[in-house]
């Protein structure tokens, strides 16, 4: 995240930055808030024989939910504007650094290394930056686990307790077989694109020459050769994800099937009323769907940080 910090204060848009995620990060916690208090309230009519509340509470949620979503749409309408600028400056840069670069410098590496760093290093920092389950969602995911915790432990301590019992292996599984991994083969699989690419290029740009010294089949192996390291690289961290999401839903449903059989025997003994197991249920969904959201995010932070890195090596040779 260094590397990342250094970037965005080298574009001079730090505090910008800053501003728009804290305006933006709230959504998910005031919506999780109002649909767990819509349900309860629901329920709770239903249990007391309160049925014509029923209608002013669709209306007032409604009312509430639909003003949440024009601040989100507001916001987000904000932060795309100010990532095409960010996106634009970046790019450009980014080719004057390059172009400033001297001769010998320029041909240590191969063509297809310059076109990596122009076209992938610089979407990697950009999706890192403003993209989906990156950065953006990495801070509203911990505010939303936050709030979770928060309104689980008012209405049950058990619960809160249960919940957290099941995401704490989902959290260190993900710890060990993906962040710890993805770092590497993200590097590797740079790299193995960058090879690629040059290995591509002749066939584009020195086509008639191949074809005069009948080289055409020694060219396409060399190709072949190198898909085949950046497939097999992509495929090993395709596969620790896989394996991460199989474990994180194992431990969700069951959470979920104790949660559920604990409620009913609450609910039997006269502890708890049939409302709070729901208002709990539904706090714990946003609580999972803020779990997972951070490890997503954590996992796309730790393969686009490689990109960060090689950007900002750059600036400092």
């Amino acid at each position: 995240m260094s590397d990342f910090r250094k970037l965005v204060k080298r574009m001079g848009v730090w505090r910008k930055y800053l501003f728009l995620l804290l305006l933006r990060s709230p959504f998910d916690a005031l919506r999780t808030l109002l649909l767990a208090n819509l349900m309860k309230s629901v329920f709770r009519c239903l249990e007391m024989d309160y049925s014509g509340a029923l209608l002013k509470l669709g209306v007032g949620y409604g009312l509430l939910c639909a003003m949440l979503f024009g601040y989100n749409g507001l916001m987000w309408s904000e932060y795309a504007a100010f990532s095409a600028k960010v996106e634009i400056w970046l790019e450009k840069k980014m080719f004057d650094k390059i172009l400033s670069l001297p001769l010998n410098r320029v041909d240590r590496c191969f063509s297809g290394e310059w076109i990596t760093r122009l076209n992938s290093d610089i979407q990697a920092a950009l999706t890192m930056m403003n993209g989906p389950m990156n950065i953006p969602h990495l801070a509203v995911a911990v505010i939303n686990i936050l709030l979770s915790c928060l309104l689980m432990r008012k209405s049950s301590l058990l619960f809160l307790g249960i919940t957290w019992m099941f995401a704490i292996p989902q959290f260190v599984m993900n710890d060990r077989i993906v962040l710890k991994a993805i770092p590497k083969l993200k590097e590797e699989s740079q790299n193995a694109m960058a090879e690629n690419t040059s290995a591509i290029k002749p066939l584009i740009t020195d086509a008639d020459t191949i074809l005069l010294y009948d080289a055409k089949e020694l060219m396409m192996a060399n190709c072949a050769k190198h898909s085949k390291r950046l497939m097999k690289i992509n495929i090993k961290m395709h596969l620790r994800r896989a394996v991460s999401d199989v474990g994180m839903r194992l431990f969700g449903i069951g959470g979920y099937l104790t949660i559920l059989f604990m409620g009913i025997r609450l609910i039997s003994n006269g502890m708890m009323a049939f409302s709070d197991v729901v208002y709990c249920f539904q706090v714990r969904g946003s609580f999972l769907s803020g779990m997972f959201m951070l490890m997503t995010c954590l996992n796309n932070l730790k393969a686009n940080s490689v990109c960060i890195k090689r950007i900002g090596g750059l600036y400092e040779r």
